[in-house]
């Protein structure tokens, strides 16, 4: 029997080809989007499930209201916080800080010279550490040598074997123990211990850790700030393991308790001020974007969950086509089915039959598939995380696979079983045809209704998120980013070393203006201080910029009243925003130049008011702002070039020469740069992401959707074949034949489109709110959108009405 089923199966889909092509690129695609997709979840959905007692581990992180009324989530504690949790916690297993650094390496070699270790290309993962010898009974690693109490003292090292062997060359562990790492080239520590590093899906992919106790024996203690309750530091992270049996809940209240007392150091004295201890577990640590890392990478649960829904559509709507052509196809098999009833097959039996023609062509699509999804994913790398590889004979791909082949089957081939299965044979073989066309026309035009309401939404959101991306990128954010390149250097290089390479910078003849600054107007990060000025009752927090006196002009920020500061080595002056203006309450932004405004200490005069500017993404409206001189701040450089006139290769030249003297001036650290408009790009990562998205969701949904639609017409056309050809005896033009095939499909768009213009508006407006300057939903997009659809109808349906048309009448009146 089951041969049988088989041989007829395999002759009916080489018999139709066209269609059995069609069921296979169609149901291939959807099913190479789901595998594409869920190695992507997968793969980020496994981050650090592997760390014994995981849920336990938590990460201590802050949350505070800010001067404007909006609760702020930061993923750090005040340096000082952990001594003081130590003392006033129960119920902790283990309490662990460290902080991420970026340092330049380097190993003692023959004759004391010192050979530097290059930074790894590409790598992606801040991977250096001061550490507290209890990280280790936090996260558990195999130990080679050594063990972790030997990070109780200063200027000690534990390192991975990978990076033991890069360093030294050697896998002879008990010989590395006790040589030397030099960092920074000052921070000379001795190899105490090696581990192995995580095999396994993980954030943690740190290969250095240095003894916390060097921050302070080295000096850092005012570069990391150790002893500032009111400095929060996103290099700096805190974990604690719960003893068993103890809950976040009551941990979090005797955080609150052990905090209150150094409350006000941390967001002020004001009345309403706000501070709290959060445990995030470490389960949320990949997932979470309302609290940042500097380390690892960070999966947008959104986008995930994003891409699961178009997989599911795309899956939905190969299923779709597949139902249509199915019992579109009916006509042609009702013949067979009736011959095979009168022979004795039974209902479940028929079932069976188109089953297994199903099944098989699912499994042609599976290859299809499999064929396409590493290409699939090689189109769209912001989509694919760095460390995934895709191995399509790996057990757990390919029993998604074969359920995902097993659901396609299930949703595309029992329906139209059914349908087929319940044609009667008595109708069949006196040639009056017998499928069922009510029941299966009125669920097919609703299903190509279904299939083009979703492409239509996706066109629409295209349309109006690419728009939205066009605005943000294009858009005035208030300073001048054309032709401006960025560059930093380590923030303890001498001020007398940045200072000679930015005059040698100005020298160059390609380069218009220098600005030794600490970054640019936009910061993807935060710095802001807590800034109370009582005149005004203002107390809140303050974004903060520190540059040279270049800045202004290097920018184009515009003055509108006072003047730039003069250079100074002390923060005598300072420039505001207008916003900031207005919040002092000043009315008239000339009003405030000349008064003081507290600050880290200090009382500097306000010398000049500047108009707003965007300091973060578009999604975000103005901060008040303050731009300061503080030469150990200014640890980079923003270049603005001479292009008007000059050719990509002049312009290279350029930097070409900005590398040669950056090499000059430090040339244990890589020249690397980036252009003002890629470094604001990169604010609008996920908004990319988004778009490109929904960019290969409609490209997807409209083949998919146009592959249905074309074998839907061919069949159309087919059926109407005496019709046509007795309508072209009578004079009907090539015109009249085309709008006939043509027309009822064009009004099944017609009636997705407007059922899917609401829904895309009310998401898409829902949406855009997130935005504080953003794009409005004019009437042309819903145009436009009509136009791509209805078009990609017409040309889809209109191959086969032209065909048709110009067919030869006489043999149109011979088809049986």
């Amino acid at each position: 029997m089951l041969k049988n089923f088989l041989v007829v199966a395999w002759r009916n889909i080489v018999r139709h080809k066209g269609n059995s092509f069609i069921h296979i690129f169609g149901l291939g695609v959807g099913i190479c989007a789901c595998m594409a997709i869920w190695a992507i979840t997968h793969y980020e959905l496994s981050f650090d499930k592997f760390h014994p007692d995981g849920d336990r581990i938590y990460r201590l992180v802050s949350e505070f209201k800010e001067a404007s009324g909006d609760t702020a989530h930061w993923g750090e504690l005040p340096e000082p916080a952990v001594g003081e949790l130590r003392k006033a916690l129960t119920g902790l297993e283990a309490v662990a800080q460290f902080h991420n650094i970026n340092p330049m390496i380097a190993i003692p070699a023959l004759h004391g010279q010192l050979k530097k270790i290059p930074s790894v290309e590409g790598d992606v993962y801040n991977d250096i550490v001061l550490a507290e010898p209890q990280y280790f009974d936090i996260f558990s690693y195999h130990w080679l040598a050594g063990n972790a109490a030997s990070l109780r003292e200063p200027f000690h090292v534990v390192i991975s074997a990978k990076e033991a062997e890069r360093y030294f060359g050697s896998q002879d562990w008990a010989n590395i123990l006790g040589r030397t790492i030099v960092y920074d080239d000052s921070i000379r520590t001795t190899v105490t211990g090696i581990v192995e590093g995580f095999d396994q899906i993980t954030d943690f992919q740190f290969k250095d850790f240095i003894s916390y106790a060097t921050a302070r024996a080295a000096g850092l203690t005012q570069n990391l700030q150790l002893d500032d309750w009111g400095n929060f530091n996103t290099s700096s992270e805190t974990f604690v393991k719960l003893d068993n049996g103890v809950s976040p809940t009551r941990i979090e209240a005797e955080l609150k308790t052990a905090m209150s007392p150094h409350l006000a150091q941390m967001v002020g004295t004001a009345k309403d001020a706000y501070y709290r201890v959060r445990l995030q577990p470490l389960a949320d640590l990949h997932y979470s974007s309302l609290y940042e890392k500097d380390y690892g990478s960070m999966a947008d649960m959104k986008t995930l969950y994003k891409l699961m829904g178009v997989a599911a559509f795309i899956l939905i709507l190969a299923s779709i086509n597949f139902i249509n052509l199915s019992t579109a196809q009916s006509l042609r098999r009702s013949k067979e089915i009736g011959v095979r009833k009168v022979l004795g097959s039974r209902r479940i039996g028929l079932v069976a039959q188109f089953m297994t023609e199903t099944i098989l062509l699912a499994l042609a699509a599976l290859l299809l598939s499999l064929l396409l999804l590493r290409p699939l994913l090689g189109l769209f790398p912001d989509f694919v995380p760095a460390g995934l590889v895709v191995n399509v004979i790996d057990p757990a791909t390919i029993g998604f696979a074969l359920l995902v082949v097993l659901l396609a089957a299930i949703l595309s081939g029992l329906y139209p079983a059914v349908v087929l299965a319940s044609i009667q044979p008595a109708q069949t073989l006196k040639g009056q045809g017998g499928s069922p066309r009510n029941w299966g026309s009125r669920l097919g035009k609703g299903l190509v209704v279904f299939q083009f309401t979703i492409s239509a939404v996706f066109i629409i959101s295209a349309i109006v998120i690419g728009d939205q991306m066009h605005y943000m990128l294009h858009r005035d954010m208030g300073f001048s980013r054309d032709a401006v390149i960025r560059m930093d250097v380590q923030e303890d290089a001498p001020y007398a070393k940045r200072r000679l390479l930015a005059d040698r910078l100005r020298a160059l003849p390609g380069v218009g203006q220098v600005s030794m600054d600490y970054s640019s107007p936009v910061l993807h990060g935060w710095w802001r201080t807590h800034i109370e000025y009582l005149p005004a009752a203002f107390k809140g927090d303050v974004d903060v910029r520190a540059a040279d006196t270049n800045y202004l002009s290097m920018y184009g920020l515009k003055l509108l009243a006072g003047r730039n500061y003069f250079p100074s080595d002390t923060m005598r002056e300072i420039v505001i925003n207008e916003l900031f203006a207005r919040q002092l309450g000043y009315r008239r932004p000339q009003d405030a130049v000349g008064h003081t405004v507290p600050m880290w200490s200090k009382n500097p005069m306000i010398a000049g008011v500047v108009a707003n500017f965007n300091a973060r993404s578009l999604q975000y409206g103005y901060n008040p702002l303050v731009i300061i001189p503080r030469i150990e701040s200014e640890t980079g450089y923003s270049v603005k070039l001479h292009t008007r006139g000059l050719t990509a290769a002049q312009v290279q030249q350029t930097i070409a020469a900005i590398g040669k003297d950056w090499v000059d001036a430090f040339p244990e650290e890589p020249f690397r740069y980036q252009w003002m408009d890629e470094y604001i790009a990169k604010l609008y990562a996920s908004e990319t992401k988004t778009a490109s998205l929904i960019n290969l969701a409609m490209i997807i949904t409209i083949v998919v959707s146009g592959m249905g639609l074309f074998g839907l017409a061919a069949l159309a056309a087919g059926r109407r074949t005496k019709e046509i050809g007795i309508r072209k005896v009578l004079g009907a033009g090539l015109v009249d034949i085309t709008m006939l095939v043509s027309r009822d499909f064009v009004l099944l768009v017609g009636i997705a489109l407007v059922i899917a213009s609401p829904v895309a508006w009310y998401f898409l407006h829902d949406w855009l709110q997130n935005y504080v300057f953003r794009v409005s939903i004019g009437w042309w997009v819903f145009g436009l959108a009509a136009v791509l659809a209805v078009g990609v109808a017409v040309l889809t349906v209109g191959f086969h009405a032209v065909r048709a048309g110009m067919a030869n009448p006489v043999k149109s009146l011979r088809a049986e």
